[in-house]
């Protein structure tokens, strides 16, 4: 459940990158980080919030302080950060490829995806953040390279 929590960021780092992408179109990929990089300070900003107060409800419901293991808090954080800035670049990349509403209707599709996998599969949540990892590193790495190529079309 940890997990769960710790990757809540993704659910408000995305669409936070699709509004600053639709604000005007970046001139540089420093701009372009920048840009990013504020999106996902909001959603895991928002994310840890959010996980501390339930650790302490909890604690305060129990009566006695619980603590997250640490090996799962610190695979939930990776793959939180690492889902949220996949996916942030993602959004930006569709929004300048696309439009705003048509990044948020990818957002929309993939979040349903996500909900779908983690209602049949939750069980499988505490096996998966590293290889979550893997494959949000891999999504990174190439939304990098589109969104150089449409931030300085001469690299298509």
């Amino acid at each position: 459940m940890i997990t769960a929590y710790a990757c809540l960021g993704v659910l408000f780092a995305a669409p936070a990158a699709a509004s600053a992408f639709s604000k005007g179109r970046p001139q540089t990929m420093r701009e372009v980080g920048v840009r990013v990089a504020k999106a996902v300070g909001y959603g895991e900003g928002l994310a840890l919030v959010m996980l501390i107060a339930g650790v302490v409800s909890l604690s305060i419901a129990r009566g006695r302080a619980l603590y997250p293991e640490l090996d799962v808090l610190g695979e939930g954080a990776a793959l939180s950060l690492t889902a949220s800035i996949a996916l942030a670049l993602f959004s930006g990349w569709i929004t300048l490829r696309f439009s705003a509403p048509a990044a948020r209707m990818g957002l929309r599709v993939i979040f349903i995806g996500l909900l779908v996998l983690f209602v049949f599969q939750g069980e499988r949540l505490p096996e998966i953040p590293l290889r979550g990892v893997e494959l949000s590193v891999a999504l990174s790495a190439l939304m990098v390279i589109l969104l150089r190529r449409e931030v300085h079309p001469k690299w298509k």
